[in-house]
């Protein structure tokens, strides 16, 4: 195993009569020099113990920094044996430049976060921080080496039980703490991942939509206007994801220009950092109408408010029209995908117009739509019962 000592250079002093002390290493058949900060006169430097000779207060203090130097340096060494990981030259330079990030994961995941910020969704960002919090009201510090597969079948217990997640709010937690994992293979920090061993479970997500009647009871809620302006808004930003099947991220950030020719051309945002595709929708005669009546007096499209406030203001206006589903933004999105897919039959333009790479993305409306055939066999059942 590779160990430290304390070098200084007698052939380079400084203009003060000084040099600098180091620890070297010898690793991957290289010398490594890795500063302590202290300063020595070699006439005073007991080359023999690797410390500085006398017993001044500054003198004692150069000697204990040299000293913790070296006890850092062996914790380094020490944890990656234990780890099974093998020591490198590059390893061992970020290991003493950013000793935090590579000892506690927390620290690590802070610093992933923040180089990946560019890349992903405000949303996508703001979810890992939370995820990332609430794995530290579960453990408030978190080593590498704690991470195994025991701890995370406890923390997704504690998820479940004591925090009353769903199984797919479960699912997200430990996918972001997952992800994280795999970034710090990549960087060299671990070399296993420990989710190889655990399956991760979800369940299908409840996909909640508007069918066409409660669709049409919305519209004439919103032409009717009795209601305040706040939700007057809301509810015409609502319809407008109904009649597109834009996302809400999409919503917030559709600027004029992008209505062309009357069609929305635009990146997702969702994506826009990924690949560079462009999504065109056709605008009907209700969406103008929604943009119209909008009147933005800014470059947005539209200019929501939070989609906390939308969200619940969405479930109220459903509510009183006695549309008794849990409906959200995102109702708007599947509104669209399921009506559109039962009116024309078109798997294809549907992918276009939702803009999905993958073709199993989107077949997920037709086990939708083939639900909602079942329930409406079971209503003429019923009905043919009745006439009998």
């Amino acid at each position: 195993m590779a160990t430290a000592k304390v070098f200084i250079d007698p052939k380079k002093v400084k203009k003060n009569g000084l040099c600098s002390v180091f620890l070297t290493v010898n690793i991957d058949y290289k010398k490594l020099y890795f500063s302590t900060g202290v300063n020595a006169d070699p006439v005073r430097f007991d080359f023999e113990r690797g410390r500085l000779k006398g017993n001044t207060p500054a003198i004692k203090d150069s000697n204990l920094i040299i000293e913790n130097c070296l006890a850092t340096m062996n914790d380094i060494f020490v944890r990656y044996r234990l780890q099974n990981i093998p020591m490198t030259a590059d390893l061992l330079k970020n290991e003493w430049l950013n000793p935090s990030r590579r000892i506690d994961f927390y620290a690590f995941a802070a610093e992933a976060i923040k180089e990946r910020s560019k890349e992903m969704m405000k949303q996508t960002t703001k979810n890992h921080y939370t995820n990332i919090e609430k794995l530290k009201k579960f453990k408030a510090t978190l080593m590498f080496s704690e991470i195994t597969p025991d701890f995370i079948d406890r923390y997704r217990r504690n998820l479940k039980v004591k925090e009353h997640n769903d199984i797919n709010t479960v699912h997200t937690s430990l996918k972001i703490l997952k992800a994280h994992l795999n970034i710090a293979i990549k960087k060299g920090v671990i070399r296993k991942n420990p989710f190889d061993e655990i399956r991760l479970v979800t369940a299908a997500p409840d996909r909640v939509y508007l069918t066409q009647k409660e669709l049409a009871m919305m519209w004439d809620a919103y032409c009717a206007k009795n209601m305040t302006d706040d939700k007057l808004k809301v509810l015409r930003h609502f319809l407008f994801m109904c009649y597109t099947g834009i996302r809400i991220s999409d919503l917030k950030s559709m600027l004029k220009d992008e209505v062309n020719s009357g069609r929305l051309i635009f990146q997702a945002e969702k994506t826009k950092n990924i690949k560079k595709k462009y999504i065109k929708i056709p605008l009907n005669s209700y969406a103008l109408k929604l943009i119209k009546d909008e009147n933005s007096q800014t470059n947005m499209l539209f200019n929501p408010i939070s989609e906390q406030k939308l969200n619940k203001y969405i479930k109220l206006i459903a509510g009183k029209l006695g549309i008794d589903k849990p409906v959200t933004n995102h109702s708007g999105r599947h509104t669209f995908a399921t009506l559109y897919l039962e009116s024309t039959n078109d798997l294809a333009g549907l992918q276009s117009l939702l803009g999905h790479s993958r073709i199993t993305d989107t077949m997920i409306y037709v086990h939708v739509t083939e639900a909602n055939t079942f329930k409406q066999m079971d209503m003429f059942e019923q009905a043919m019962a009745k006439k009998e």
